[in-house]
């Protein structure tokens, strides 16, 4: 594409040098540029990529885009200066790929939990209706028969654009993307247009990068404001979740159709009635401006049925039926590392949970705690450079709730893991033990063979944290981990020890 039409209708501060130019790609990371590349100096939160116009330069970028030309070395190459970098490669990326969030009706979930699941809901509403469905999320992005392993949860605007681009060419009907606060605030999502934006929950999380909440929830709002009210698509549909405090004040000034759901908030436009919770699912009555319809869900707690309430608004709201919804719900069996039961021989019930912040590890933990029998044992870590804050909160929730804790690491990154258990340890005070056990494990792995080792039949086993996740960091290493493995070498090995 050539370099004026690229950036036709954006503000330019400065060029220096030539812009009637072709670009064949857009690159953040010098290491990816190639000869006639447009390269964006970006800034993260670790490098920031004007350290690396030389390198950029070097490998032939045909033009550099900055947001300072406060640097030290000459070059015959093209400078194009922006007030913002992140904003420039989200507008550059969308003309680039050819706008593709025109040609596909996408759906973006925000929210500090229950994005993920309510993302595989949406798929299988969706499927029900014939539909080719693209997911860009935590777990994977996925289309067709393409699973792509994700990096993050959303990714950057220029991977995000070429996904889509590609979403598009192949077909596909309904994208539904996982929306973090971080890419909110980083523009992964500027200039896409959205149809849906769904708002699940917002507590405590991710504050090591947004310092405090206040700033997270802005950043949040962020979809609803920025995102759908700037969306060309002729109809769009903003839907939250009444019975978060932030439920409605997280639509701000959104322009478009607001609807609501809650489990029992009459004064939502989507609600429950005769709901009954078990060990093998949820059944509930959804009311709904389409009618009522007959919920039946293998998905357990009442989390999991705001989840589906979500997924039921947004699907009737872009159109989808009534009749198909209810059928195709109850085929959702699991959501991979949301409450993932382990099923053994052993009589044991040994869930693994993505829970990491302390609502989402409390909501778990009472949920189980509602449904077991006899002991709760939960085994938890928290990860390293990451919110500090909420580590003594995840420990008061677990001693008051759980019967037995075992404190343990996730992914301690460069801390200590013994630094991050000591921290856990200030939210569990002597006084609150009592008759409970308590174990301080660093080894992930030994810590999940204890719990499985110390659980008797009609026990609950919880192992929180890492949910999906087949790695665990320590250091500067990513290694092989997965939570789900562990659990199941450690029930062989007291099912051998039995018998």
């Amino acid at each position: 594409m050539n370099l004026i039409k690229l950036l036709k209708d954006y503000e330019i501060k400065e060029i220096k040098g030539e812009i009637d130019l072709d670009i064949n790609g857009i690159e953040y990371n010098s290491k990816e540029v190639e000869n006639g590349s447009l390269f964006i100096a970006i800034k993260g939160e670790k490098l920031d990529g004007h350290n690396f116009l030389i390198d950029a330069d070097n490998r032939g970028a045909e033009a550099l885009l900055v947001s300072n030309f406060d640097f030290s070395y000459s070059s015959n190459k093209t400078f194009i200066r922006v007030d913002d970098t992140l904003d420039a490669l989200a507008f550059t990326s969308s003309k680039f790929y050819g706008q593709p969030s025109d040609d596909i009706n996408i759906t973006g979930i925000t929210g500090t939990n229950g994005k993920t699941t309510v993302s595989y809901l949406l798929e299988t509403i969706w499927k029900g209706e014939n539909q080719i469905v693209g997911v860009i999320g935590t777990v994977n992005y996925r289309y067709l028969d393409k699973e792509i392993p994700s990096s993050l949860t959303t990714p950057l605007s220029r991977d995000l654009q070429q996904l889509l681009l590609s979403m598009r060419s192949s077909g596909v009907d309904h994208t539904i993307v996982e929306v973090s606060s971080h890419s909110l605030d980083k523009k992964r999502l500027s200039y896409c247009n959205i149809d849906c934006a769904i708002f699940t929950n917002i507590t405590q999380d991710h504050l090591d990068y947004h310092l405090d909440f206040n700033s997270y929830l802005e950043a949040t709002k962020k979809l609803f404001t920025d995102i759908l009210n700037n969306s060309n698509k002729k109809n769009k549909f903003a839907i939250s979740n009444l019975d978060d405090p932030y439920g409605v004040e997280i639509l701000g000034d959104f322009a478009g159709d607001k609807l609501f759901y809650s489990i029992n908030n009459r004064h939502a436009e989507f609600y429950t009635e005769d709901v009954h919770y078990s060990n093998t699912g949820i059944e509930a009555k959804v009311i709904t401006p389409w009618g009522g319809l007959n919920l039946s869900s293998p998905l357990i707690g009442v989390h999991n049925l705001s989840n589906i309430l979500a997924s039921i608004a947004s699907g009737l709201c872009m159109g989808a039926n009534i009749d198909k919804i209810e059928k195709s719900l109850p085929s959702v069996t699991k959501i991979p590392g949301r409450l993932e039961k382990i099923n053994n021989s052993c009589g044991l019930t040994v869930y693994v949970d993505y829970a990491h912040t302390p609502d989402a590890l409390k909501n778990v933990l009472l949920i189980l705690r509602e449904l077991t029998q006899d002991s709760l044992v939960v085994v938890f870590g928290c990860g390293g450079d990451r919110d500090v804050s909420k580590r003594p909160l995840m420990g008061r929730h677990a001693i008051d709730i759980a019967d037995v804790v075992i404190v343990t690491s996730d992914n301690p990154r460069s801390e200590s893991p013994d630094k991050i258990l000591y921290d856990i340890e200030d939210g569990i005070k002597n006084d609150a033990i009592g008759q409970k056990q308590y174990y301080k494990i660093v080894d992930r792995k030994d810590a999940i063979f204890k719990a499985i080792s110390i659980a008797q039949r009609g026990d609950t086993v919880l192992v929180a944290g890492k949910g999906h996740e087949d790695y665990q960091i320590i250091g500067d290493k990513r290694l092989h981990f997965d939570d789900r493995e562990i659990c199941i070498q450690a029930i062989e090995e007291v099912r051998n020890r039995i018998h």
